[in-house]
């Protein structure tokens, strides 16, 4: 079989969802593992000596590391965040139409359709951001076999390098003067080894601060400051009737933005786990590992991913404000204030507002809008209707009371968000080709099926 074959089996042939979900589980041993071996061996990525005790189900694999392919990756990205087509965008006028960011629709799912989550890639070739285009083609974005190649082409237009090889990270990595505390997971021994691949989705959880032009607008609520008596967060000006009603916390409000960005999150990991079951992958997802230490904010242990920390905040009211982790300039960058991007209040508001309706935005009113260059999905009589209806845009004093508030949070605790670090990378992803031996050997017939045994019919020359 061709790749071209493989896409056509993958979208035509592969088995349906509700079989998938009888037989997906995670299977974390693999070609060139081990699991309960009493050994002493150097990690064949960072050199580290690891020994993991004799256990009842000592492992060993015979068996070489074989990486996944190029295409197993690019559906695996796509089955995660790939391009998918337009949004409804079916919200009420009357009901904080303006919310929506983008347009451009994903294979998973996002609040506000921030676009937000990318997916971090870890293989043998290095580390990788996988950042799909917001071009679309239409409401469906594959609708025959002569678009499945599209996927292979996002994969390799989207896919960003920032580490020519693995970060050092590994289940042997340990603090200064804690030996016995691994930040690695005490349970994945296996971590970031030769033919693995790791998807980790990498969220910026604060650029969805966006959607406070909403909250004030059409919710109508405002910020008090809970560490200074519950005053008004910088907002007394427009506490009033039809303007800001409804008082909320500065760290009620920051814990919602950031819980619902983490929704993303949970869905790419299961569309990876159903498109690995599907092609007879083994899979384990966890969140046993250290991101800051995986992003790079404890150089003195590992350089990690080596993205750009910011010097902790002393001024934080809780200790989880402290930290922020810009990231890579360009390529995938934290949203706070003040920060290499946005230095001030004013500068990351103007940037929402022009997101939005600005020249090449969704809502821009002028020529240059993505819905008259790229497509929408009403009919053509309905697009200006709808970009001229009033309650597209928010009420003007929004946006003079968003810097107010982001300016209120700076001079009074150092940096805005409050109360945590944007940049998140705490759930993935470790897929693998199994090695069928240690299920044979130790395990009940049913966890490994054909998929798996037979899948270089497939997926191999």
């Amino acid at each position: 079989m061709n790749d071209q074959d493989r896409l056509k089996w993958a979208f035509q042939q592969s088995p349906s969802f509700f079989d998938l979900l009888t037989t997906i589980r995670s299977r974390r041993v693999g070609r060139g593992y081990r699991i309960d071996s009493g050994e002493e061996i150097k990690h064949p990525v960072t050199g580290r000596t690891m020994k993991q005790g004799l256990g009842p189900m000592k492992f060993v694999s015979k068996k070489e590391p074989k990486p996944l392919t190029e295409l197993e990756e690019a559906l695996i990205c796509w089955s995660a965040c790939g391009p998918n087509g337009l949004c409804a965008w079916d919200i009420s006028l009357d009901g904080g139409f303006h919310e929506l960011t983008w347009i451009a629709g994903r294979t998973v799912p996002s609040p506000g359709n921030s676009l937000a989550t990318d997916l971090l890639v870890i293989n043998d070739r290095g580390a990788f951001i996988y950042k799909p285009t917001k071009e679309r083609s239409g409401p469906i974005e594959i609708q025959s076999e002569a678009d499945y190649d599209k996927v292979l082409q996002w994969y390799q237009d989207g896919l960003i390098q920032i580490l020519d090889e693995r970060p050092d990270v590994d289940w042997a990595l340990r603090a200064p003067g804690a030996p016995h505390a691994t930040l690695m997971g005490p349970y994945q021994f296996n971590m970031n080894m030769p033919g693995s691949t790791w998807f980790i989705p990498l969220s910026d959880s604060a650029w969805l601060q966006s959607a406070l032009i909403n909250f004030m607008d059409v919710w109508h609520f405002y910020m008090i400051d809970e560490w200074n008596g519950g005053r008004p967060a910088g907002l007394e000006k427009w506490i009033r009737e039809g303007m800001l009603e409804l008082p909320s916390t500065i760290a009620g409000e920051e814990q919602l933005i950031f819980q619902v960005e983490q929704f993303p999150i949970g869905c790419m990991v299961q569309n990876i786990r159903l498109a690995t079951e599907a092609m007879g992958l083994g899979a384990w997802v966890f969140c046993g590992f250290n991101p800051d230490v995986l992003m790079g904010a404890m150089p003195e242990i590992s350089r990690g991913l080596g993205f750009h920390i910011e010097a902790p905040n002393p001024k934080a009211p809780v200790s989880t404000g402290q930290i922020k982790i810009f990231g890579i300039e360009g390529v995938k960058e934290a949203t706070y204030v003040p920060s290499p991007r946005y230095k001030s209040a004013e500068q990351l508001v103007k940037a929402w507002y022009d997101e939005k309706y600005g020249e090449g935005g969704v809502m821009h009113r002028g020529d240059n809008n993505y819905l008259r260059k790229v497509g929408a999905p009403w009919k053509s009589n309905k697009v200006d209707e709808i970009l001229a209806h009033p309650k597209t845009r928010p009420a003007e004093w929004v946006q003079e009371a968003l810097i107010a508030y982001i300016d209120y949070c700076v001079k009074n605790f150092g940096q805005w968000p409050v109360t945590y670090n944007p940049m998140q990378a705490h759930f993935g992803a470790v897929i693998h080709n199994v090695d069928e031996a240690f299920y044979d050997t130790y395990y009940k017939e049913g966890y490994i099926n054909d998929r798996i045994r037979n899948r270089s019919k497939i997926w191999h020359d």
